[in-house]
């Protein structure tokens, strides 16, 4: 049950990722020049749940962190989506049977 969940999960941060990565695409060919649409340009769509985990990171992480979380801002949506699919999908593989090792 929790597999296919994964899986799902998985599939369908993939198939997002790699829309975005089209919808990307098209906007660069259009302007003539590289344009990718950052993290942090994606989560202002809401602003108060930004706003709001920008003040809970603040008050409880180390100092250093806010710093990796604003780099961690700009890397182009497409790429975050892309590693939840793949890491859902490593999650969801079935275990590798033991060949060799005896059962007794």
């Amino acid at each position: 049950m929790i597999r296919r969940v994964l899986q799902f999960i998985g599939l369908f941060s993939l198939a997002s990722a790699f829309a975005l990565l089209m919808i990307d695409g098209w906007r660069s060919f259009a302007a003539g020049r590289v344009l990718l649409t950052q993290l942090a340009a994606a989560a202002a769509l809401a602003p108060s749940k930004l706003d709001a985990l920008h003040d809970a990171v603040a008050r409880r992480a180390p100092s250093w962190l806010e710093p990796a979380l604003e780099a961690f801002g700009r890397l182009p949506s497409f790429v975050l989506l892309a590693l939840i699919g793949l890491i859902a999908l490593w999650l969801a593989q079935k275990p590798k049977p033991k060949i060799g090792y005896s059962s007794r």
